[in-house]
């Protein structure tokens, strides 16, 4: 049960209704209680992410798995299982997430489960960490995934402290630009 209600709609900007208009997800929905500023720089974020460009969909997929699974975030699991594997993820590869059988992946999605890991539970990677995701791909795609483990931290935290229930469906693709379905 929510521990904070949806805001009224009425109250919110043009630019927010309109927002609210183009996603069914609750978490959309609740963050419209942030200031215009926020919620649409929030929603400019996850659309950055979304991009195909920005990260490889399965190293994306992977760090917000292990934000999901470290945040016991049952709403954002619901979302990314169903996009994971339309990133190309197997079933064997997001139970290796899950129990964190980092020897069951490639080198570079161990790396990346390894450096969400640590963001996660210590704020920063050890240097060996970083190393060895360094040593994968290049500094954009590590500073990358750190903005995204972040990114999505903020948002199991918002999923936890509001209490929202979650989606009847989930997402099997991601929009990638304002105005598109999230």
């Amino acid at each position: 049960m929510p521990r904070i209600p949806f805001p009224d709609a009425s109250t919110l900007s043009e630019t927010a209704r309109k927002i609210l208009a183009g996603s069914p997800l609750n978490v959309v929905r609740i963050g419209a209680h942030a200031s215009p500023a926020l919620f649409e720089a929030q929603g400019r974020l996850s659309y950055a992410i979304a991009d195909p460009e920005v990260l490889d969909p399965r190293i994306r997929e992977a760090a917000i798995l292990r934000v999901g699974h470290l945040s016991n975030s049952d709403y954002e699991l619901h979302h990314h299982r169903p996009l994971a594997r339309a990133a190309g993820l197997s079933e064997a590869e997001l139970d290796a997430i899950e129990q964190q059988a980092y020897d069951r992946l490639d080198p570079t999605l161990a790396a990346v489960c390894r450096f969400a890991d640590e963001v996660v539970r210590d704020l920063s990677p050890s240097d060996a960490t970083l190393a060895a995701l360094r040593s994968l791909v290049p500094d954009r795609v590590t500073i990358n995934v750190l903005l995204t483990v972040g990114c999505y931290m903020t948002v199991a935290r918002l999923i936890a402290t509001t209490g929202i229930d979650l989606d009847a469906t989930a997402l099997d693709h991601l929009a990638t630009g304002p105005g598109a379905e999230a």
